[in-house]
């Protein structure tokens, strides 16, 4: 049995509907307890318009995935006692933002999730993807992360804590535009603590990635314009940060450590043209204590990278590893020791 209440609070009918009306006017649905249907019946039950979802500081098993696929959606709950947990065997995303046809059948804009915890559950998931091997049709395309957003704009998650997944913590794909992540730990995932693919023009800060079998932050196809910042990447299996095809970003306040592989690798993707990394800047990162290279820079097609008051240091390997001598603009001037 579970709670469930609605607050008819319409916003009013001038209001651009392409904003969220603020959250004292909106309608919204309160579930004190309930699992992933649940959750999906309220997100249903909401008006054209969305409103918001407030979860109770309990466990809601998920059975099957937890689809925001209409504007105007909130999901939040209380902090990490709200805590939403993949059930065995569901083999399934806990979260899906956005839709789940492959491709997109269309951009979703204006949702927040947020104060919660996931559970990945994975040691009791049989595949990387939803519900049998990954990409042979239907939901197999998506991966079981903890919040997968695919095709969206203007997405804000904060305050979230996502761990155990049998894929990522938190996967951006599709095409995704001015996505913001405040405060998000991810940890002890299958393969990235944070993947993002063909995403622009957004601000993440406030990372706690560690442990993640992969990578901290995996950004492996067009990752433009976008700002990182303010976060630690720490006990990674691999890299810190693995990047290709990204260009034009800021990495601002990093902190890279004791990650199995590099803190920080640059390439591009051997197999497509135009996938380098170029015009990216890093300002002001710790690189310290990772298993081979500090930094390196793989591939001589990634130019114009700039480095600027940092320290790489106490790397097992080289600390800065340049394919070619002075590709890394301002790695003359970094703190070596």
């Amino acid at each position: 049995m579970f709670c469930l209440a609605l607050v008819v609070s319409i916003a009013d009918a001038g209001q651009d509907s392409a904003s969220p009306a603020p959250a004292s006017d909106r309608p919204t649905v309160y579930l004190d307890q309930g699992d992933g249907h649940a959750i999906n019946a309220a997100i249903r039950s909401l008006p054209e318009g969305g409103g918001v979802i407030v979860l109770g500081p309990t466990l809601f098993p998920v059975s099957e995935a937890i689809v925001i696929d209409r504007d105007g959606v909130e999901l939040r709950g209380i902090g990490p006692e709200t805590t939403l947990r993949l059930t065995d065997g569901a083999n399934a995303s806990v979260i899906v933002v956005g839709s789940t046809a492959t491709p997109v059948s269309r951009i979703v804009r204006n949702i927040r999730v947020g104060h919660l915890s996931i559970d990945g559950n994975r040691g009791a998931q049989q595949f990387e993807c939803c519900g049998g091997p990954c990409d042979t049709g239907g939901l197999t395309f998506i991966r079981n992360n903890g919040v997968t957003v695919r095709g969206a704009e203007d997405i804000r998650l904060e305050n979230l804590a996502t761990h155990n997944c049998r894929s990522g913590g938190v996967v951006l794909e599709k095409y995704c535009r001015r996505i913001q992540i405040v405060d998000l730990e991810s940890y002890n995932n299958e393969f990235d603590g944070l993947a993002c693919y063909e995403t622009e023009d957004s601000f993440f800060t406030q990372l706690h990635l560690h442990s993640n079998r992969s990578a901290g932050i995996s950004l492996d196809w067009k990752f433009n314009r976008n700002l990182i910042t303010d976060s630690t990447l720490t006990r990674n299996g691999s890299q810190g940060i693995f990047m290709r095809d990204s260009n034009e970003n800021v990495f601002r306040n990093l902190y890279l450590r004791d990650n199995g592989e590099q803190g920080l690798f640059v390439a591009e993707t051997r197999e497509i043209p135009g996938s380098s990394c170029q015009r990216n800047r890093f300002e002001r990162l710790t690189i310290t204590g990772n298993k081979t290279q500090g930094i390196r820079i793989n591939d001589p097609s990634c130019t114009e990278n700039v480095i600027a008051d940092s320290r790489v240091a106490g790397n097992t390997g080289e600390n800065i590893s340049l394919s070619l001598p002075g590709m890394l603009i301002g790695a003359e001037s970094v703190t070596q020791q």
